[in-house]
């Protein structure tokens, strides 16, 4: 089984740390004016390049750390920080790989992730702000009332399943509002309490609706370290509808954990989520442990650094499109026609 982060390459990177923050510092006018705990940030972004790099070299997937230094790039641009830095950044990086104690293929691969990289934070960042739905202006300000009465009139009017993508849709929303600084911690804290009364607001038509469940067994869980766990819930609702029976491991499963569940439940379907792409090695190991403890289970990767690094470079069968909407193609419903997955191994 593969290590989760090559130790000895993570180490290398992290040995430039301080040649690469005063290079930046020095060529970034716009940071040195800043207060002297710029250099403390500059620090501390470096290190979440260095395990995202470290990430995308051990999936032999430089696409992974171009869409890692992309959202880097737009959260400096949405905190009026010089996005340039990013690039910098990588730039000064790329040019100490001569300097790195790595095998000849690892500072190839090095190579390759950190020029996707720097051409990802050349490309021209949106600046608009999010347009916010009225539910979602309601989540951030924690008004319960207006929340769940949108809930509802979604589940009135157009259905259950609609409900539930109003759900995940303000959950988008809000995320993109964070991103681009126009919510706090504290307003993406209670809008994902409020979808989680939402959820429960629904229960007697997902989860709690009687009859059979024709596709079996389904388990879900976040990868080791991945503490997301509202998008699993949602996920496990939306499946219920589809007609599977749902067990919901919830955030941060340990791979054995989850493959012990896996040989109690012998279920059908397996979802990983995995948002942070620091998290993917955990993920792929888990999916590894799955497919010898559940070897005839279709194994489903979904979350944001999953969609990064596709189906293959994880060992799942089917990768969760964005947006989900219970069907997994290749799966259920859809295998039933004979259409196959949209990623497999």
């Amino acid at each position: 089984m593969r290590p989760r982060v090559d130790a000895h390459v993570a180490a290398a990177i992290f040995a430039q740390a301080d040649a690469v923050a005063e290079e930046v510092l020095a060529g970034t006018p716009s940071l040195r004016a800043r207060k002297t705990g710029e250099r403390r940030a500059c620090e501390a972004e470096f290190a979440s390049h260095a395990r995202a790099l470290a990430v995308a070299v051990d999936l032999r997937c430089p696409a992974v750390f171009r869409v890692h230094a992309r959202w880097a790039a737009r959260l400096h641009d949405a905190a009026g920080l010089p996005h340039e830095s990013v690039g910098a950044c990588l730039g000064a990086l790329a040019s100490r790989l001569d300097l790195l104690e790595l095998p000849v293929e690892a500072r190839e691969w090095m190579a390759a992730a950190l020029a996707a990289g720097i051409a990802a934070t050349e490309e021209p960042v949106a600046d608009a702000p999010a347009e916010l739905w009225d539910a979602t202006t309601a989540a951030l300000r924690g008004n319960r009332t207006a929340y769940l009465a949108a809930v509802e009139a979604w589940r009135e009017g157009r259905g259950v399943r609609v409900a539930l993508l109003g759900i995940a849709e303000v959950q988008r929303q809000v995320g993109e509002a964070w991103m681009r600084h126009q919510a706090t911690v504290l307003e993406e804290h209670r809008a994902t309490a409020l979808a989680s009364l939402g959820l429960a607001l629904l229960a007697p038509d997902t989860w709690g609706a009687p009859g059979p469940r024709r596709h079996g067994q389904a388990v879900l869980a976040a990868a080791p370290g991945d503490y997301h766990g509202v998008g699993l819930l949602l996920a496990a609702s939306l499946l219920e509808l589809e007609g599977y029976t749902v067990e919901v491991l919830g955030a941060n499963t340990p791979a054995v954990q989850l493959a012990v569940a896996c040989v109690e439940r012998k279920p059908a379907l397996v979802g990983i989520a995995v948002s942070a792409i620091e998290h993917l090695p955990a993920a792929r190991e888990a999916i590894e442990m799955v497919r010898h403890a559940a070897p005839h289970s279709c194994i489903a990767a979904g979350g944001f650094a999953a969609r990064a690094a596709g189906a293959p470079a994880l060992g799942a069968d089917v990768l969760v499109p964005e947006p989900f909407d219970g069907r997994l193609a290749g799966h259920g419903a859809d295998a039933e026609s004979g259409e196959g997955a949209d990623a497999v191994r």
